[in-house]
């Protein structure tokens, strides 16, 4: 660990991770980079002109702090699986400065962000963000009107109602019931595995009421319906209409107490509209995060992260 008079002394991963956060979130200081990341650290931003290095990834910092110079950064959970830490958090700050070209536009702006940091030897050697770059520029400009709520239609509101009803009358064994927490993060793991692959893989929506609960909340960043199971599955719909051949490949399943955390790669071809884009048949690939948190054996809440920008520029 190098030094620094002020640095926390960090022992397990998950403490590493909270420490580096502290220095570059609290303190305003990029060098967090350098006291707290291994010498081989690469990050996935994916950007054009950031090098997935550390010094790109500093670069990158003292960017965005030129220009929201009062940025506060709130950390909603920190979860640890194995040499793996997932922090998920809301910033919020004022953009002052110069961002990607842009000149300040005295807008007070807030978004989120899903980092994934894996720790060796007490240092941070891997860093996956999920900080949706581009929909806050599209915000500084004004031109976020594709980000709005997704459409009900009957058989959304239908099928939300019959699954919320299914849901009351499917019940796993509690959670107490389970031998201890590993028996209870495995069944975790198995409902978000089957949850994955038969409905976002295979479109199978009966099986619902076997993984969420009657009282499921979702977290999307547009504005949510009442009945947040409709406003799910009217997501859901929307999506696979403009989307149907959609397939997830999972590259990361991390569990921590009752929640799970799901990385994944996506390939689709977008054959429906979306966004208010029509059909192109172009193939799209793009990442997501997903946290989800469960009780009883069934999903409870939904923390997605999808960057909808990325998917927009691969088919405008």
């Amino acid at each position: 660990m190098r030094s620094m008079s002020q640095a926390i002394v960090p022992v397990t991963a998950k403490e590493v991770v909270a420490a580096f956060v502290e220095t570059l979130t609290k303190r305003h200081n990029p060098e967090a980079w350098r006291l707290y990341c291994a010498d081989t650290f690469v990050h996935h931003f994916n950007l054009p002109n950031v090098p997935p290095t550390r010094d790109g990834v500093e670069a990158l910092s003292r960017s965005i702090l030129t220009a929201f110079p009062d940025v506060q950064v709130n950390i909603d959970l920190l979860l640890h699986d194995g040499d793996w830490v997932v922090e998920r958090a809301r910033a919020v700050g004022t953009h002052t400065g110069e961002f990607m070209g842009v000149p300040p536009s005295g807008k007070r702006l807030s978004w989120l962000e899903t980092h994934m940091y894996r720790v060796e030897n007490g240092l941070i050697i891997e860093h996956i963000p999920e900080i949706r770059l581009e929909m806050l520029l599209a915000h500084i400009v004004g031109e976020n009107h594709y980000f709005r709520q997704p459409t009900v239609s009957a058989l959304s509101h239908g099928i939300a109602l019959a699954m919320t009803g299914a849901a009351h009358a499917y019940r796993p064994m509690p959670d107490n019931a389970l031998p201890d927490d590993n028996a209870r993060m495995e069944r975790n793991r198995i409902v978000v595995n089957r949850y994955i692959e038969e409905f976002k893989n295979q479109q199978r929506f009966l099986v619902f009421p076997q993984l969420f609960g009657a009282d499921f909340r979702h977290h999307f960043e547009f504005p949510a319906l009442n009945n947040r199971m409709v406003s799910f599955v009217s997501v859901g719909q929307n999506f696979l209409s403009a989307f149907p051949d959609v397939h997830v490949e999972v590259t990361h399943l991390l569990a921590d107490g009752a929640y799970i955390v799901e990385r994944n790669r996506v390939r689709a071809t977008h054959r429906g509209t979306f966004a208010g884009i029509k059909a192109t048949g172009r193939t799209v690939t793009w990442a997501e995060t997903h946290i989800y948190r469960l009780k009883d054996g069934k999903i409870v809440e939904n923390w997605p992260l999808v960057n909808f920008e990325r998917i927009i520029a691969q088919i405008c």
